[in-house]
């Protein structure tokens, strides 16, 4: 685990390690502004402070669960813009976690049509009838 004082932070390249970002997409993300203002090293090279780490974890979430660049960009801005932007943030949330939740829905009934024909083929596999689907799906 690397030790992170709020004042030096992390390279970029440790910033990768612990993200699983490669480089090149934090320097993307530095450059469309995402983190707002990287303090930099003496040498002009980008420090990831213990904010920024926790921004980054936050934003990487949303993107994984398909929140647009433009719309994570947004919420980077309204972070960096403090309380007065808080219901911003709420509504940008509330919104992208309905998407989420309608997503993981679709997902589950997928799933389970999947399961459904895993468990017919492994019945006709095995000499029997499969299993209605209904039994499988809870309709």
């Amino acid at each position: 685990m690397i030790e992170l004082t709020q004042d030096a932070g992390v390279t970029i390249g440790e910033a990768s390690r612990i993200s699983g970002l490669p480089v090149e997409t934090l320097r993307y993300y530095d450059r469309e502004g995402l983190f707002g203002d990287l303090p930099r090293d003496t040498g002009g090279r980008r420090r990831f402070t213990r904010d920024a780490l926790g921004l980054l974890d936050v934003l990487l979430r949303l993107r994984r669960t398909g929140m647009p660049v433009e719309q994570v960009r947004e919420f980077a801005e309204q972070i960096r813009a403090g309380d007065q932007q808080r219901a911003g943030r709420l509504a940008l949330l509330r919104s992208h976690r309905e998407r989420v939740a309608m997503d993981l829905a679709q997902l589950q009934a997928d799933l389970e049509v999947i399961d459904w024909k895993i468990a017919a083929y492994q019945a006709a596999e095995d000499g029997n009838d499969p299993p209605p689907r209904e039994s499988m799906t809870g309709n």
